[in-house]
């Protein structure tokens, strides 16, 4: 099918969803990482060295430093089910992918997103731009030119475009066309590649496939799914990432006396009926969960020699109690002591 064409017939969203989690589950399922450096190279060779391993070997791309500087760069690849990931690291320059780079590429579409600087891409006849924290959707079947400055840094996912298609019909329509960091799904989208830092060693091969399904959904979200697409990606790959923000949110929140379901919902930027269906999953209301974090601030307090000049007291009131009370009884049901007992266990008296 010729790039930017929607898929044709009646086909529903569900079924259009089936294809593109066929095309996920028969790509190889291990993950593969690659890291390269110019810190590896001689300083004078960098650039020509760059250019022969990264432009010619593995990006297919004509590098244009932007300034007279040493030239740096530095780029991590992870090979996931259906899904590739590069994470760039730059000195500013202009990557121009040509015919030559489109026609190894095949029929995949590339979001990039800008962690730090600022990007502009040229492509199909149009051009954008993108500050920290924006993002822009390219086809990787047509040459491009991105430019990086600012000495940036950039994330960029590279799916087949059938499993995009399957929940974006009409990707055409949203091919550079920036997408601005006030986006909820690309701020999630965002926050959950922070999973790939450090995890790529142990992410089982479905972890693997879970991830990148969940990559696409916030994708698709971000992108502007919309109908029953929309609501399959939300209730799909995005749910899972939701959960993990949300719990995240919580632990950040816990040691404030104000902190709330309705508090943390309007800081991710969702709806506090959505926040407590999420957590519903888990087994637990947010206010267990809330209290389950608090309790174990409180533990690591009592315990901790630099906090012995308080009370226990001020240790209840600092992880967000406001009632003592309240906190003794919490305590002694989730750990059999008293906050008095258990800061004595943890001293050996």
């Amino acid at each position: 099918m010729p790039m930017g064409q929607s898929v044709r017939g009646p086909r529903s969203a569900r079924l259009r969803r089936a294809d593109a989690t066929r095309s996920l589950v028969n790509e190889p399922s291990s993950m593969r990482s690659l890291r390269i450096s110019t810190d590896a190279f001689p300083e004078r060779s960098r650039l020509t060295l760059w250019r022969e391993v990264y432009g010619r070997n593995l990006a297919h791309a004509d590098i244009e430093p932007l300034d007279d500087r040493p030239f740096r760069a530095t780029a991590t690849f992870h090979n996931l089910p259906g899904l590739g990931v590069a994470i760039d690291s730059r000195s500013d320059a202009r990557y121009v992918f040509g015919k030559q780079a489109a026609a190894r590429a095949g029929d995949q579409v590339v979001l990039a997103l800008v962690t730090k600087g600022i990007g502009h891409v040229a492509q199909l006849g149009r051009e954008a731009s993108s500050n920290l924290g924006g993002t822009v959707l390219v086809s990787g079947a047509d040459p491009v030119s991105a430019t990086l400055r600012g000495d940036g840094t950039c994330v960029t996912l590279a799916f087949p475009r059938a499993t995009l298609q399957a929940l974006v019909p009409d990707l055409c329509a949203a091919l550079v066309r920036p997408i601005h960091e006030g986006n909820g799904a690309l701020r999630l989208l965002s926050d959950y590649l922070g999973v790939l830092q450090g995890r790529d060693a142990a992410m089982t091969p479905a972890l693997a496939r879970a991830f990148a399904t969940h990559v696409r959904d916030l994708t698709a979200l971000a992108i502007g799914a919309r109908g029953e697409a929309r609501e399959i990606a939300i209730t799909g790959g995005a749910k899972a990432a939701w959960r993990r923000a949300i719990l995240e949110a919580i632990d950040a929140s816990a040691h404030a006396p104000e902190a709330s379901a309705g508090v943390i919902a309007r800081k991710l930027g969702i709806s506090e009926r959505y926040l407590r269906a999420v957590l519903a999953e888990t087994g637990k209301a947010f206010s267990e969960l809330l209290l389950e974090r608090r309790l174990a601030l409180a533990w690591r307090r009592l315990n901790d020699p630099r906090a012995s000049y308080q009370t226990i007291s001020e240790i209840a009131y600092s992880v967000g109690f406001s009632d003592i009370s309240y906190f003794n009884r919490s305590f002694r049901r989730r750990f059999g002591d008293t906050p008095s007992g258990a800061r004595r266990s943890g001293r050996g008296d």
